[in-house]
């Protein structure tokens, strides 16, 4: 099924496979498991978490300005986003899926993305109009990832996020993705190592996210 199908579903249908769960997926081409862990960065510290990807061997690898509006479901818990990017001077739009699944004894988002063409977009984005009858949810950022050989599908993402009141401001976003039949309990223990070196402390993350920060204000 076409990204396109798979989001006009969620748009319309609460019907889902009964088992939210990793082997409930598993036949689910496209789809990997986001582990990821955003924490609160304070203005003044922001050099300094800068000069420590450095020196763990990381650096800039795309500079993305990015606007996500985010489409009703019928779901609770599940999210559906339409975000438009522009890649120095290259734009573009992906809709993504994220839900809830139970994995290694916890919960982590497993995530569906593709590509919109304008035609494609402009649909999506007045369906969800319609069926919210306003306008729909959304905010901007600017998001420099930065990558290292040393840390092989890890992206540490620094985050200045405007429209989300109290907390807008920035932010460092450490994700891993894993394929359906990867080690998720690695990627955990990778990304809390990574947050160790990166703030010189245990610091514990975010439990919003940015879409639940919204709402506040919305």
């Amino acid at each position: 099924m076409s990204i396109v199908l798979k989001g006009l579903w969620r748009l319309f249908s609460a019907y889902r496979p009964k088992a939210s769960s990793a082997k409930a997926r598993s036949r689910d081409s496209g789809t990997n498991f986001e582990v990821e862990r955003k924490y609160r960065l304070k203005p003044e510290e922001i050099d300094d978490v800068s000069q420590r990807l450095a020196g763990l061997g990381f650096t800039l690898a795309r500079r993305i300005e990015m606007t996500d509006q985010f489409l009703p479901v019928k779901v609770e818990g599940e999210m559906l986003r339409v975000r438009d990017e522009n890649i120095g001077g290259m734009r573009h739009t992906l809709l993504t899926m994220k839900e809830w699944v139970e994995i290694s004894g916890s919960k982590e988002r497993a995530e569906t993305e593709g590509h919109l063409s304008p035609l494609t977009r402009r649909l999506m984005l007045f369906l969800g109009r319609l069926i919210r009858g306003k306008a729909l949810l959304s905010f901007s950022k600017l998001r420099l990832d930065h990558e290292s050989p040393s840390y092989k599908k890890s992206v540490v993402a620094l985050d200045t996020v405007e429209g989300l009141g109290e907390n807008s401001g920035h932010y460092a976003e450490i994700e891993v993705l894993v394929p359906q039949d990867g080690d998720v309990e690695t990627a955990r223990a990778q990304i809390a190592a990574l947050a160790r070196a990166l703030f010189n402390e245990e610091r514990e993350p975010v439990k919003l996210s940015y879409m639940d920060m919204l709402k506040l204000v919305s």
